[in-house]
């Protein structure tokens, strides 16, 4: 691949090919070059930043030239040359440019563009061209550098003698979706123990962490927010019949995640119009599984019917999963800086 196209090598200026070495140098030299002090703007510091993050990470890098290629064959297909899409990789400045195939309304939305080459983008490419953020980096509010660029938010705490164990399962739960998601994701952000109600304010007007029900986890990319929560079951293998979970023996009740996406989607679009911004959130769910041993891919599920949610998987497909729904959308590399905001106002334990 030619450093000219427009993903995460070329915002260091080097080819896929270089070593890790290579790929430290140039992230040094360009991270230089793009610093506000040096010239350069804090929209192409934070590229800068992002790119290292993923490159400079052996299973993040990886996972990322893996796609790299699956979108360089899709480019390439006699169907898109037809269409004279070109390179997938080859439209904007690589810095959410006028040719990164999103515009903005007046209200600051994004859409998606409407070129033969957008329409010729497979479902999962969006993800990993370079971020457009709304609103661009040069502006400090609504949310800060440093917690735009953060990739996980929030923290759990526990509450009562017997949730200990609820917690580090939660946390263990957060750690491989770091792993897993994000890592394959560079758009993609984690927020943890997130309230579904509406932020409370305090005397002075400002927002304090919120009370009441909450989940586990939400991922978003771009206008996907994806509800995870994880459960550890008593075998190796069990049934889901679209209600209840069968196991050892035992019949169990799930959590209702699509009824709580929802609930938090209504929260958070009635926190964007309050800015100005009309958002419509796209929702997925999923239920992981753990099985004693702490295999990724098991418990075995038999599906046996089907229910309003998505069916509980193991770890292994359950981030496959993951992964599908928040990269469906081809605002996918979008970063909305307002709905990160939103999200974190919904923290009950937020991080610094």
């Amino acid at each position: 691949m030619s450093s000219d196209s427009g993903d995460l090598y070329s915002v260091l200026g080097i080819g896929s090919d270089a070593d890790a070495q290579s790929v430290r140098a140039a992230y040094r030299r360009r991270v230089r070059q793009a610093h506000p002090d040096a010239g350069g703007t804090a929209e192409e510091f934070h590229q800068v930043q992002s790119a290292w993050e993923v490159l400079g990470d052996e299973s993040a890098r990886a996972a990322y030239d893996r796609r790299l290629r699956q979108l360089q064959t899709s480019a390439e297909s006699p169907a898109d040359e037809a269409a004279g899409s070109g390179p997938i990789y080859g439209r904007g400045s690589g810095f959410g440019g006028s040719g990164s195939g999103f515009r903005t309304t007046a209200s600051g939305s994004t859409s998606a563009g409407s070129s033969s080459a957008d329409s010729a983008r497979t479902p999962s490419g969006a993800a990993h061209l370079a971020p457009v953020y709304i609103p661009d980096l040069s502006q400090p509010e609504p949310l800060s550098l440093p917690l735009t660029s953060q990739r996980s938010h929030g923290r759990f705490a526990s509450r009562g003698l017997f949730g200990g164990g609820r917690v580090r399962r939660a946390e263990r739960m957060a750690d491989l979706l770091e792993k897993h998601v994000l890592a394959e994701l560079p758009t993609a952000r984690l927020f943890n123990a997130v309230a579904l109600e509406p932020a409370e304010k305090d005397r002075r007007g400002g927002s304090r962490p919120p009370r009441g029900p909450a989940v586990d986890h939400v991922l978003v990319c771009g206008d996907t927010l994806v509800v995870v929560t994880s459960l550890e079951v008593p075998a190796a293998a069990a049934s889901w019949d679209g209600r209840r979970l069968h196991a050892a023996g035992r019949s169990l009740t799930l959590p209702d995640l699509t009824g709580d996406s929802r609930l938090l989607r209504a929260t958070l679009e009635a926190a964007m119009r309050e800015t100005g911004r009309e958002t419509a959130l796209n929702l997925g769910q999923q239920i992981v599984l753990h099985s004693p041993d702490g295999s990724m891919q098991s418990p075995v599920i038999e599906t046996r019917g089907t229910g309003s949610g998505r069916a509980p998987l193991a770890p292994a497909r359950a981030f496959r999963s993951i992964r599908e729904q928040l990269a469906a959308s081809d605002q996918a590399n979008v970063i909305d800086r307002h709905l990160l905001a939103a999200l974190r106002r919904q923290l009950q334990h937020p991080l610094q």
